[in-house]
C-alpha cells in the first residue's frame, strides 16, 4: 500500500486526527530543528566577531560540537522562532 493510499484510507476511516497530530509534530520537530540551526549559526557568528586570533582546526571543531550542543538545548526551551514558524504555517497550511 503506498503512502498516499495509506493517508486516504485513513480519512476515510475516521482517523484523520491522527494523520494531522502526525503532520503537525513532524512540522513541529522540523521547527525546532530550524531553530537549533539558526542558534547554532548565530553563536559562531558572534564568535567570529569577537576573536581576533587564529584558531587550530581541532579549537575550531571542538567549539563548532560545543555550540550545536549549546544550541540544541536552547532549541528545547525555544527563543520563539519554532512558535513564529509554527503560526506561520498553521495559517497557511
Amino acid at each position: 500500500m503506498e503512502t498516499g493510499t495509506k493517508i486516504d484510507a485513513l480519512t476515510r476511516s475516521g482517523d484523520a486526527s491522527g494523520v494531522k497530530a502526525g503532520k503537525r509534530q513532524s512540522m513541529e520537530k522540523a521547527a525546532e530543528g530550524f531553530e537549533s540551526f539558526f542558534i547554532c549559526n548565530m553563536l559562531k557568528e558572534m564568535d567570529k566577531a569577537s576573536h581576533f586570533t587564529k584558531k587550530s582546526y581541532a579549537e575550531e571543531t571542538e567549539m563548532s560540537i560545543f555550540y550545536e550542543k549549546v544550541a540544541d538545548f536552547i532549541s528545547k526551551r525555544g527563543i520563539g522562532v519554532k512558535e513564529a514558524i509554527m503560526k506561520y504555517l498553521s495559517r497557511n497550511g
